[in-house]
Parts: structure tokens; sequence; C-alpha cells
């Protein structure tokens, strides 16, 4: 139907939407939590759920920011 929930971002029905594309993750699609520690609660928009897809980009740059190797550790 035109109007399902579905079509709109927001995860529709209560359900996470993919915080790079902003389409919701459906139950039948594989999905990722990438955690980025200047971002713990996702306020920033980079914490959260990804399709499998989509957050693979994002996995890699988080765990280079959660290095932190500018820091000298």
């Amino acid at each position: 139907m035109f109007l399902d929930d579905k079509c709109f971002a927001g995860g529709g029905r209560g359900g996470p939407s993919c915080q790079a594309c902003k389409r919701p993750i459906l139950p039948s699609e594989r999905q990722t939590r990438v955690e980025f520690q200047n971002d713990p609660d996702g306020s920033k928009g980079l914490t959260g759920d990804y399709h499998l897809a989509c957050g693979r980009r994002f996995e890699s740059l988080a765990h280079v920011i959660n290095m932190k190797p500018w820091s000298g550790s």
C-alpha cells in the first residue's frame, strides 16, 4: 500500500532505521550496531543500527576513531 508505515524513514511501527540511508531496517534484513566513543548515546547521528551493507564503512571509521591514534596511545 502506498501509505504503509514501511514507506517512511524512522523504522515504521517502532522498528529501527538505518543511520546511513535512513530507511527502515526490516526484521528480515541483516543489521549491525556501530558504536562510536565520541557519540555514545547516538545524539550526533553516528552510533546506532545500520543495514549490514550500509554499516561496513562506518564500522571501519568507528574502529579508527575509537582507537584515537592522534592521542599518542
